[in-house]
């Protein structure tokens, strides 16, 4: 009963996530400060659960992404799982309840993938974007990003350690 529970509200949690991006944040014109909700999933799961669990949440909110705005199908996903793995490798022994682990992997989560993306995208496609571009891109993303992940973690946390998304202990 309970990993049907924590299974659900991971689902709800997806749903709000995407729908609030997708449907409510990216059509305000804010451009580059638009913060991307979906990175926190793979970001917090590495970071709180281990590098596979990072990387299946990356892989599925790329996917996610992919299919709504990607313009390569599995780009994203390639990328954000990559993002979770490695945050979720990195940050094995480090102190998880301090906000600022929580804020230096999304501040270098967000770096890497948008590098990592606009890499892929230049090799796939042929054509690369400017330094300025991607640099203007990352500074926005991680203004935005590092504001609001202290924010998201404190809940996140309590939840993973207390609350609703507690794993279950495995039976013998």
């Amino acid at each position: 009963m309970r990993n049907l529970r924590r299974r659900l509200v991971l689902t709800v949690l997806y749903l709000a996530a995407f729908l609030l991006q997708y449907g409510f944040l990216n059509n305000l014109g804010w451009g580059v400060f638009c913060p991307q909700l979906m990175l926190f999933f793979p970001v917090f799961a590495g970071l709180l659960r281990g590098r596979w669990y990072g990387l299946a949440h990356g892989l599925f909110a790329g996917l996610l992404m992919d299919l709504v705005i990607g313009r390569f199908l599995g780009l994203n996903a390639l990328v954000w799982g990559a993002a979770g793995f490695l945050v979720g490798r990195f940050t094995t022994s480090l102190f998880k309840e301090n906000y600022l682990i929580a804020v230096i992997s999304v501040l270098l989560s967000y770096a890497f993938s948008s590098l990592f993306y606009a890499m892929l995208a230049g090799l796939v496609s042929g054509s690369f974007f400017s330094m300025t571009l991607i640099s203007r891109i990352i500074m926005g993303g991680v203004l935005v990003n590092c504001f609001i992940a202290p924010i998201i973690y404190l809940p996140v946390y309590r939840s993973l350690a207390y609350g609703w998304l507690q794993p279950v202990p495995k039976r013998v």
